[in-house]
């Protein structure tokens, strides 16, 4: 040492690597690169410092390992980093690589091996050996990559678990290593790293819980992992904060909640439902009380019996008797059997429990493995975005939509009459109930079917065949009532009839014929009185026909003078009016038809 030593270091220095114990070099003015024989120096003490010439090159770097050579942690000639990824090298077993460009080479720069990126200042900021034939343990000396931004050794073959030391990696963002055989859990130390936008750890067998992790992105890629079903384990990896989920095929699908479970605030499908049919209720209780208040007001000044005309009663029940269904179970709601109810209460029971199935089955929990949910997302091995691969359109959503509408609108469009229906003033309290319920649960059943039937093929149709298929199934869930009543009429017909009894129901064509006679009987008493107040006065007949006119007689006597009866062909005419002056009036009849009855009136 301090010899004013100049020119190169002559390599046959190597040679001696056997005989000497130290080799001190230092304090002169050698200049030129270390030669690589100096690697030989196993248990050689070598001294260099001082020689600022060497400073200029880069040590070999086998002799950056050398824990005897003075100048192994000056960074000028033996980078911490390049050691590091050399390292790194052999423990994935980088002579096999793809790829090897410039790796482990003795003067060649670190920033220019392949798949190194470095800043300006040589501090290596990406790791990036996709896809290149890695086979081995990562290295816990990743931890001296401390400028490392980007990490990226997916597709790989790489074993073992993930070291704790790639916790320490401060500056990471985009850390890929998707697509290996890590196995183990992954350690808790991620979530030290402050600003992750990346992260895949899809493909590999990583098992137990991903800690909270504190990543800067939301996008379905940004942070996948193995926590989707089926899976390879017994208990799926539970990721909370995992934008997208994959399960053992290698099948993704994003976990994030449907917008409209955003929009109500509810947690899943199940409390969206009961949100739902609450909504409904509170929305059919609206209509009918906003039909009633406008009943209110347009007939406040009306009398009473023009309110609850008999007529318009019996119109009504045969109105709410078609609109309900005569060939469903639902009708058992407009009578007053408590049997006919319980049948009718336990099929909308039946239907709702096969339709909650159905919703269940929607639930977007990952981790649930009885849900039906299908993995429409591919993540692929080449790509840090994953795909939709569902071959669902617009099309198939439009057949959907047409599908309910031609077999759900008309079951919408009875029930919500009917619940106006029950806001109507001419009806007692009990009838009114019974056309309130009936209405509200033919229609609750209904939108209940639509809603199941979305939710459903949202989450598992992937094509528009398949949309058609499961919308077609639960339609006919749909249809159960009908079902039932017609096992019930096979079973037991005069048990049906006896339960519509006392339901409220249109007369028949006798009862509406007693009834039109009741009234003329009526109208001829009235006549009669109006008669005698002429007697023994001079009228001119036709000023008392006028007066009559104008006093609205011949309305009530349109009624019915004559009745015909349509099955029977027979025709009876009542006798001519007698008019106060002996004269008889009759005039072409007015025709008032009521299904096979029809009715000719004279006056």
């Amino acid at each position: 040492s301090s010899n004013l030593l100049g020119h190169t270091i002559p390599p046959e220095f190597g040679k001696l690597a056997d005989v000497l114990d130290v080799l001190d070099l230092s304090d002169n003015k050698l200049k030129g690169s270390i030669p690589s024989t100096f690697q030989n120096f196993e248990d050689t003490s070598v001294h260099l410092n001082g020689n600022t010439q060497l400073y200029l090159h880069l040590a070999p770097l086998m002799l950056c390992f050398r824990p005897k050579f003075d100048l192994v942690n000056d960074s000028r000639i033996c980078p911490l980093e390049r050691s590091a990824l050399k390292v790194f090298y052999e423990s994935v077993g980088g002579e096999e690589w793809t790829d090897n460009s410039w790796w482990a080479s003795d003067y060649t720069s670190h920033c220019d091996w392949f798949g190194v990126a470095c800043s300006d200042t040589n501090n290596t900021i990406e790791l990036n050996l996709r896809n290149n034939g890695l086979a081995g343990t990562l290295s816990e000396e990743i931890k001296y990559l401390p400028y490392l931004e980007v990490l990226d050794l997916s597709d790989n073959d790489m074993r073992g678990t993930i070291p704790a030391a790639i916790g320490l990696l401060s500056e990471l963002t985009h850390l890929r290593l998707a697509y290996n055989e890590f196995i183990g859990s992954m350690p808790t130390q991620l979530r030290n790293i402050p600003s992750l936008e990346l992260i895949q750890f899809h493909g590999n067998r990583i098992s137990g819980t991903i800690p909270t992790i504190n990543w800067m992105n939301e996008e379905d890629s940004s942070f996948i992992a193995d926590c989707g079903n089926p899976s390879d384990f017994e208990q799926s990896l539970e990721c909370k904060d995992c934008t997208m989920c994959c399960n053992q095929n290698g099948d993704c699908y994003p976990q994030v909640k449907p917008a409209i479970l955003d929009i109500v605030g509810a947690d899943n499908y199940a409390q969206l439902t009961i949100i739902w049919t609450a909504f409904l209720f509170c929305a059919f209780g609206a209509v009918v009380l906003t039909v009633y208040a406008f009943e209110k007001y347009r007939n406040f000044n009306l009398p009473e019996s023009t309110i609850r005309g008999s007529e318009m009663i019996r119109r009504d029940a045969k109105y709410s008797m078609s609109t309900i269904g005569d060939d469903s179970v639902y009708k058992f709601f407009l009578s007053k059997c408590w049997w006919g109810w319980t049948i009718a209460l336990g099929t909308i029971a039946v239907q709702s429990w096969m339709l909650f199935e159905f919703v269940k089955g929607a639930e977007i929990d990952l981790s649930n493995d009885t849900s039906h949910l299908v993995y429409t997302w591919k993540c692929p091995r080449d790509d840090v975005d994953c795909e939709f691969k569902s071959d669902l359109t617009g099309q198939g959503w439009m057949v959907f939509v047409i599908l309910m509408l031609a077999h759900l609108m008309k079951d919408i469009i009875n029930g919500s009459k009917l619940i106006v229906l029950s806001a109507k003033e001419r009806h007692d309290h009990h009838t009114r109930l019974r056309y309130f319920f009936g209405g509200s649960l033919l229609s609750f059943v209904t939108l209940f079917a639509l809603f199941a039937s979305t939710v459903y093929n949202k989450a598992i149709a992937t094509n528009n065949t398949e949309i058609i298929l499961n919308s077609v199934v639960i339609l006919f869930i749909n249809d159960i009532d009908e079902l039932f009543y017609e096992i019930l009429m096979i079973t037991n017909s005069s048990w049906v009839e006896e339960i519509m009894n006392d339901a409220p129901r249109p007369a028949d064509d006798e009862d509406f014929i007693q009834e039109l006679k009741d009234e003329i009987d009526e109208l001829r008493e009235k006549l009669q009185l109006l008669e005698q107040r002429f007697d023994g006065e001079d009228v001119d007949p036709d000023e008392w026909r006028k007066s009559k006119r104008s006093s609205g007689w011949r309305n009530e006597l349109s009624r019915a003078l004559s009745v015909k009866n349509g099955k029977k062909g027979k025709k009876r005419r009542l006798r001519p009016l007698q008019l106060p002056n002996g004269s008889e009036r009759s005039t072409s009849p007015l025709r008032i038809e009521n299904g096979t009855t029809s009715i000719s009136v004279y006056a």
